[in-house]
């Protein structure tokens, strides 16, 4: 049990208020509300052991003023912002006409201020005024060297205004049969926050598709209505940085424009790469900053990749057919990855510094390159298989062994699948030794819950809920098991001075329905009988 003065306490019998639905569904109805003078409220970004950024969307360009200091001194530090305006956010002419009756907000203006020489390993409290609207709440630098670090990943919440009253298929393990889910994709992504937040994170990952369509403004709208809060202590962006890999729906405009067409696409990924700043990849691509980085956190180097296209377009090694690359000349920058690339050689210098000087390694990207899901069949077009595979991801695969990356962590499929693969990792000193590499389908944040396909083999599959946890029903009401919104908790600790653990936890967040097995009464905190645990020397 863990108390926190954000929630209160929560354990396992922890019941959300009903009347929680009422107030979620009034707050995200149609188009975007009010918020004082912010569009966004401010959040955290590019952490480091002595600096940390902070973002904010105003509604005009009046610069914005932040005020921090250590948590508790009375000393402080201000720094003014500087308001640019962020055209890529305005809202399409489709959805102005649809939504807004020609009446659309006209685009916000991004503020950004790094804060720097700070102390690793500290709490300190932050004040963001903007005209008249004020925003506070508390942040902490990474640590400096081995501490204990927590971090949570989940993909795929795919927010869009239509989340709510949108209930997911959820089949029956055990006849197929497609039911609808107890609760809506708005109300169990923010269940699935809710939790997050309780366990206080140092660092949340999203393994790619935040949003339902990535050209459409509203649906970016909606995920920030989720992760940011005018109150800064129930923010989950505002007190913890949030790190994202690109999916294929940042890259994806919409059904209603361009699609993955070009210049829609690189449209739909400027929003995201405004939205968010994470450390400099230092390619001499300019444009694929931002695409992918790398993070080094406490005992952990953190790679975070995007696999979202190759080349050769629509051949198999390509994870999008309908998405041309920056060597198929579509107009567009999203990075191939295939061995001769500029990813591709970044992602094995970053590999080599992260076995040389963190415990851990975990790399992550959208597409789950061992599943049995949907996006599970080879690359190509027709019948067994798919489009979107994440099959082609697989030719990095030796690239990860070799290098002794303990985890992967992808979405995509939108189930809950732990796949394991074995062997040879080969040390900076040229020894050879047993590894394995875990890899997760990650992908039930607020969307999803599919079923595997019939008939699809994967022959890594370790774990799957929809068929390895049992649904539990008594009287009529599902009481425990089965598939349902959640996380995985990475819990990373000293066993003694010179061994360290990472304990991989998979959360499930379950609704509590009233004894007539409709009602939604609350939901709890659960784990499935999955846990992981790796073991780290220090050399």
């Amino acid at each position: 049990m863990i108390s926190n003065p954000q929630m209160g306490i929560l354990d396992s019998d922890k019941m959300a208020p009903a009347w929680r639905l009422l107030v979620i569904i009034l707050f995200l109805s149609n188009g975007i509300l009010a918020q004082d003078n912010f569009r966004v409220f401010p959040y955290l970004q590019n952490p480091e052991t002595n600096a940390m950024t902070i973002l904010w969307f105003s509604e005009t360009d009046t610069p914005g003023q932040l005020a921090y200091g250590v948590m508790g001194s009375t000393k402080q530090s201000v720094r003014k912002s500087q308001p640019v305006s962020a055209k890529v956010l305005k809202y399409s002419t489709w959805e102005d006409t649809s939504f807004f009756s020609g009446q659309a907000p006209s685009a916000p203006f991004r503020h950004r201020v790094r804060v720097k020489n700070l102390e690793p390993s500290t709490t300190y409290a932050y004040t963001v005024i903007q005209r008249a609207s004020r925003f506070s709440s508390t942040f902490q630098t990474a640590p400096l060297g081995n501490a204990p670090v927590r971090f949570i990943v989940y993909a795929d919440s795919e927010t869009e205004p239509e989340s709510t009253g949108k209930y997911a298929i959820w089949t029956d393990p055990n006849s197929d049969t497609p039911r609808k889910y107890p609760i809506d994709q708005t109300l169990g992504y923010q269940n699935n926050l809710e939790v997050i937040r309780s366990r206080e994170p140092d660092l949340i990952l999203i393994a790619g598709d935040l949003i339902q369509h990535g050209g459409e403004q509203r649906d970016w709208d909606e995920f920030w209505r989720h992760n940011t809060n005018r109150d800064g202590k129930l923010s989950v962006a505002g007190n913890i940085p949030v790190l994202a890999a690109m999916g294929n729906h940042e890259y994806y405009e919409g059904p209603a424009m361009d699609r993955y067409n070009q210049p829609g696409s690189e449209r739909a990924a400027g929003k995201y790469l405004s939205y968010f700043e994470y450390p400099s990849n230092h390619v001499t691509y300019a444009e694929q900053n931002g695409r992918y980085y790398s993070l080094e956190y406490g005992p952990a180097t953190l790679i975070v990749v995007d696999f979202c296209n190759n080349s050769p377009s629509k051949s198999s090694e390509d994870t999008n057919y309908y998405l041309l690359g920056e060597n198929d000349k579509g107009g567009g920058y999203a990075p191939d990855f295939g061995p001769h690339s500029r990813q591709y050689k970044w992602l094995e210098q970053q590999l080599d510094k992260a076995q040389k000087t963190s415990l851990f390694t975990f790399v992550v990207f959208h597409h789950a390159p061992y599943s049995s899901g949907p996006h599970g069949p080879p690359p190509g077009a027709g019948k067994g298989f798919d489009k979107q595979s994440g099959n082609a991801t697989r030719v990095l695969t030796p690239l990860f062994m070799h290098y002794g990356v303990d985890a992967v962590f992808n979405g995509h499929d939108e189930m809950w699948e732990r796949s394991e693969l074995s062997g040879i990792e080969v040390g900076s000193d040229g020894s050879e030794s047993d590894h394995s590499i875990q890899f997760y389908d990650v992908g039930i944040g607020g969307d999803g819950l599919r079923a595997p396909i019939p008939g699809l083999n994967n022959s890594y599959q370790q774990f799957l809920v929809h068929t390895d946890v049992p649904e539990e029903w008594q009287d009529g009401i599902l009481i425990d098991g089965g598939k349902h919104y959640g996380h995985l908790e990475v819990d990373i600790v000293p066993l003694n001075t010179d061994t360290w653990q990472a304990v991989l936890k998979p959360v499930y967040v379950f609704p509590l329905m009233g004894s007539d097995g409709k009602t939604y009464s609350g939901y709890s905190r659960r784990m499935y009988d999955d846990q992981i645990t790796l073991i780290r020397s220090i050399k």
